[in-house]
């Protein structure tokens, strides 16, 4: 907003003033849409799967279309409270994601994506929780919070731990990496990270926890090891551990909505 003091017939600004509102640009395009922002049952949680995990959900035929929030947002026949996405890659576009699924209601994010094992006994087919990630991007310092490591939303984590648990799901928690650059990770780098104890790396985690914490919402994540660096780089895609590891992420999901 301007300041009303005007100073050599200027009207002077307060600089730190955020210019955008995602709220405005999401009410209009869902008008636009035939959509009234006011009166929607929007998901609390929304579960942002990663391409092949979208592919899969759909295939069970297990939740219907909703709304065209943040991409293509579905409900859970089971339960409406509960949504899927397809997540967008790389940390800009999904903190653009998650700003459109918060200004439209959403209050609890849950990232469901692939990462590069880093830890020498991590395997293809692993799945990893996260406690946050170690920031390689520019979107955490673009909206202030320039740390070494973003946070994971440690109540969120906790339950997913518990299903996890419940379901007798193997799994590894701790930190892991998240870089901007997906294809430029040196050895140098696997190995710094390895030695702070990052279990994995992948490009979305610290967007979508910055925005989180930026909006005052909650956050976290769970990744399957697609990748791992032996002599070279092992690629997992295709192998029955992996594709196992896939199936059981998703019956996680579609088992836990139902007591959510």
């Amino acid at each position: 907003m301007y300041l009303k003091n005007i100073i050599r017939g200027e009207i002077r600004m307060n600089r730190n003033e955020v210019i955008t509102d995602p709220v405005k640009l999401v009410r209009l395009e869902l008008k636009n849409a035939g959509f009234d922002i006011d009166n929607m049952n929007v998901p609390k949680r929304v579960y942002l799967l990663a391409d092949n995990l979208y592919d899969i959900m759909l295939q069970r035929n297990c939740g219907k279309y909703k709304y065209p929030l943040g991409g293509e947002l579905y409900v859970f026949n089971d339960n409406e409270n509960v949504g899927f996405i397809k997540g967008n890659m790389c940390s800009p576009a999904i903190a653009t994601q998650a700003e459109d699924l918060i200004a439209g209601g959403v209050k609890e994010l849950i990232h469901i994506g692939y990462a590069g094992g880093l830890q020498t006994n991590m395997k293809v087919g692993d799945i990893v929780l996260t406690d946050g990630a170690y920031n390689d991007t520019a979107v955490a310092g673009l909206y202030g919070f320039d740390y070494e490591i973003i946070e994971a939303s440690i109540e969120l984590t906790n339950e997913l731990e518990e299903l996890l648990k419940e379901n007798k799901i193997r799994y590894k928690r701790g930190i892991h990496w998240t870089t901007d650059a997906g294809y430029r990770e040196t050895w140098g780098q696997l190995i710094d990270h390895r030695e702070k104890g990052a279990l994995c790396v992948e490009m979305e985690g610290v967007g979508l926890f910055t925005i989180a914490k930026y909006r005052d919402c909650v956050a976290t994540a769970i990744y399957i090891v697609s990748d791992v660096p032996e002599d070279s780089w092992n690629l997992g895609w295709g192998e029955d551990v992996f594709e196992k590891s896939e199936q059981q992420v998703i019956d996680l999901i579609i088992n836990s909505i139902r007591n959510f």
